[in-house]
């Protein structure tokens, strides 16, 4: 992760996040984000949006950016762009996968859900191929989540999402 200081910004960028109050900011994957109140606000028009954003919004940015994907660089900063500016977790590893099957019992606990077969047989780890990325998260959604496989296309950097399971995965992290 490469942050830079405000005061490092080109003038028109540094107003943009001194209006926000930001002192730090990124670009990932050619889209820009300012740190502020410990989150990553994405560049949206003439100013920032704070998280979370809905997907057709990164969707947006990531087109616009003209950023080369062709790398693993390029897939780790994609990865982390949906996590801060979705929220959603991205599933890096078959641990981190099974983890969501698991049910984590404790006080907070209202609900606890699993990946379903579907979500379970589909997941692969990140990688990237002849048409782009391609990964697994959960994606929030007003009363749950759902397990997604998430495709950024190479040459035209359109994000697409495909519904693997629908569900509540880790509605009860969210209730603590």
């Amino acid at each position: 992760m490469n942050e830079r200081d405000t005061r490092d910004a080109e003038p028109v960028l540094r107003a943009r996040l001194e209006a926000l109050g930001a002192q730090r900011w990124l670009e990932l994957a050619g889209v820009q984000l300012a740190w502020f109140r410990g989150m990553a606000w994405l560049a949206r028009g003439e100013g920032f949006v704070a998280p979370p954003r809905p997907v057709g919004e990164l969707d947006e940015a990531l087109q616009r950016s003209g950023a080369d994907l062709d790398s693993e660089e390029a897939l780790a900063e994609v990865m982390d762009l949906v996590e801060w500016v979705t929220g959603a977790r991205v599933v890096r590893t078959r641990e981190h996968l099974h983890f969501l099957t698991l049910d984590q019992p404790g006080p907070e606990v209202i609900h606890s859900g699993t990946v379903g077969a579907r979500g379970l047989a589909r997941w692969e780890a990140p990688r990237r191929d002849a048409r782009g990325l391609v990964f697994y998260a959960n994606l929030w959604r007003a009363d749950g989540a759902d397990f997604v496989c998430l495709r950024v296309d190479r040459s035209s950097r359109a994000l697409s999402v495909e519904v693997v399971d629908e569900g509540w995965f880790e509605i009860a992290a969210r209730l603590g």
